[in-house]
């Protein structure tokens, strides 16, 4: 076997299997699947769940407030179908979104949409003191029917937040790097969180807010993301982003001040701090503790 042929084999063997390992229709079944749907966390905003199934299946797993005068259980048939419809016209305006842009490798509706093997989830954006229906269902990816019974729990939201969370921060370069602390000191990784961060310069120039302020401004950035979940980027644990331009809004320039706003996703304002630093250049080394936050926000909200 010469050179080129065996190399040629083994290009082909990679092919088909990156071709395996990338169906995402490779195995999947839809008989006598049990889905299993486990709470773990409810908080004010947030309601952390896992999910899982005995047998390699597809499903669907979402959150709706509870309609009224309708009985899910008994109409779940119909539920699913329902359920599974809006998903599905999710997906498509996101993949339209894609189109316009040009992008033409778009992942398919079972990648995108459905959940496979073990899941933990978290639904955020939620109201306090609120009832949910969480639950999901297997599903047919190729027929995009329902499949098995349907699983739901109602869940409350509490009225408070029950994690007890600050944040730490640093400035590193260019890098900056965001730790959510629970009440031990230790990283907390389950709990969401928003974050942005702002040249003082920009907040004085922004006609928008004209001469309200750093502080006002990050209030109604926070307020609207509360109010529209589908305009929040919710991260989790330890967060770092490079700014440059491209991972984040702003492109550390030498000389200039920022404000960096951190806020617990959780159904209140309550979790937000605000640092501000001066940025002094690549070997700029900057750690913040909790207790080192600006009062800008505070005075604005209270």
């Amino acid at each position: 076997m010469t050179s080129n042929t065996y190399k040629g084999l083994i290009a082909i063997v990679f092919i088909a299997l990156c071709a395996i390992s990338c169906n995402p229709e490779a195995r999947w079944e839809t008989k006598d699947v049990t889905l299993s749907m486990t709470i773990n966390t409810v908080s004010a905003g947030f309601i952390e769940c896992t999910f899982s199934t005995n047998k390699d299946a597809y499903y669907l797993i979402s959150i709706v407030e509870p309609y009224e005068d309708y009985n899910p259980v008994a109409n779940q048939k119909q539920f699913m179908q329902l359920a599974l419809d809006s998903a599905y016209a999710d997906y498509l305006k996101w993949r339209n979104h894609l189109w316009v842009e040009k992008e033409f490798n778009v992942a398919p509706f079972s990648s995108h949409s459905l959940q496979y093997g073990t899941t933990r989830h978290f639904f955020t954006g939620l109201v306090p003191d609120e009832d949910y229906w969480v639950f999901a269902f297997v599903v047919d990816p190729v027929t995009m029917k329902p499949a098995g019974t349907l699983i739901l729990e109602n869940v409350k939201t509490t009225k408070e937040s029950i994690m007890d969370v600050h944040f730490d921060y640093r400035v590193k370069g260019a890098w900056d790097y965001i730790y959510p602390m629970d009440s031990t000191g230790k990283i907390q990784n389950r709990f969401p969180y928003i974050a942005t961060t702002r040249d003082s310069l920009k907040l004085a120039k922004d006609s928008i807010y004209g001469d309200i302020g750093a502080a006002a401004y990050f209030v109604l950035w926070t307020l609207e993301r509360f109010m529209f979940p589908d305009s929040a980027k919710v991260v989790y644990g330890v967060h770092a982003v490079e700014n440059d331009g491209y991972q984040s809004s702003e492109t550390f320039t030498e000389g200039h001040t920022y404000y960096t706003a951190i806020s617990g996703y959780d159904g209140s304002f309550k979790q937000t701090t605000v640092y501000k630093f001066k940025w002094t250049g690549k070997d700029c080394d900057l750690y913040f503790l909790g207790t080192d936050s600006t009062n800008i926000f505070k005075s604005v909200i209270q």
